[in-house]
């Protein structure tokens, strides 16, 4: 039986989190429902020993170097079926909310989506959930939101895209790929977003996408889709923002955006991640997902 829709996974040392975001999106999904491609780079712990577990269910597909857009790109060579998912290891989201995502595509004429973002703040030091407090109310939030780890193609949306380009930040090259109206979001099921539990963390989160914006912004100029700014004045007004949160966020950006200059002034092009969102398990179930 042909599959419904593909998914590619791309991951780089994901050991501790690789076989609950396969549990998860298997979960209520039926044999040959769907394609499952899982693209390994630069893996150096247990990433591919964990995905060949799961035999013929999941097809592995190995990059030597550690590069996300390479995996990608791998996965998608490997992938036989539109529409296709691209899911970050990390996230937890069930096939069912994925096939909800697809039918709100159809049924809209969007050409990506995604299901609606949870913030999964369990475990987060006070400053870290005031961050998130705040960043929940921006556009990139709210309008249509695609991307934060998980974002669903068409096929006509797959042709725009073409190849992954060689950038840091996927996630926001294909929202800002796409007008708002081009977007959609299923909020029939939700997906854990789970974000750093430390500051430090944080910090180095925030530095990678302001790098990202950067580089986005050098190399491709005003995508159509790239979410629109919001000014203090309008967080201040925000009543869902509290002013002791919108200090702390206006910290955290400014630290990170000091940090992102002294990186870019080095040429240091490496890729931070923060490991300490990969320690804590997701707190809510597929019930609650749903």
């Amino acid at each position: 039986m042909r599959p419904q829709f593909s998914v590619v996974i791309p991951a780089h040392n994901e050991e501790n989190v690789l076989a609950r975001c396969l549990d998860a999106l298997q979960l209520g999904a039926t044999p040959g429902d769907l394609q499952i491609v899982v693209a390994a780079n630069g893996c150096t712990d247990r990433t591919v020993e964990i995905a060949k577990s799961y035999g013929d269910r999941v097809t592995v597909v190995e990059v030597r170097e550690a590069s996300k857009h390479a995996a990608l790109n791998a996965g998608d060579a490997a992938a036989s079926v539109f529409p296709r998912a691209y899911l970050d290891a990390d996230i937890t989201v069930s096939a069912a909310a994925i096939r909800s995502v697809i039918e709100e595509m159809e049924r809209t004429g969007a050409l990506v989506g995604a299901p609606r973002a949870v913030i999964d703040l369990n475990g987060s030091s006070a400053v870290v959930r005031s961050f998130y407090r705040v960043w929940r109310e921006l556009p990139w939030f709210t309008d249509n939101l695609v991307g934060s780890g998980i974002y669903v193609l068409s096929a006509a949306g797959h042709a725009r895209l073409g190849a992954f380009p060689a950038i840091t930040n996927d996630d926001q090259y294909i929202h800002d790929l796409f007008e708002v109206r081009e977007r959609v979001t299923s909020n029939t099921f939700q997906f854990l977003v789970c974000p750093p539990r430390s500051v430090e963390g944080m910090i180095k989160r925030r530095t990678r996408t302001l790098l990202g914006q950067r580089e986005l912004d050098s190399r491709f100029g005003l995508l159509p889709g790239r979410a629109r700014k919001i000014s203090l004045i309008e967080l201040i007004r925000c009543r869902r923002v509290r002013i002791r949160d919108l200090i702390v966020y206006i910290f955290i950006t400014k630290l990170a955006a000091f940090a992102a200059v002294r990186k870019a002034k080095r040429g240091d092009r490496s890729w931070e991640r923060d490991d300490s969102s990969r320690s804590v398990p997701p707190t809510m179930s597929e019930k609650e997902l749903g």
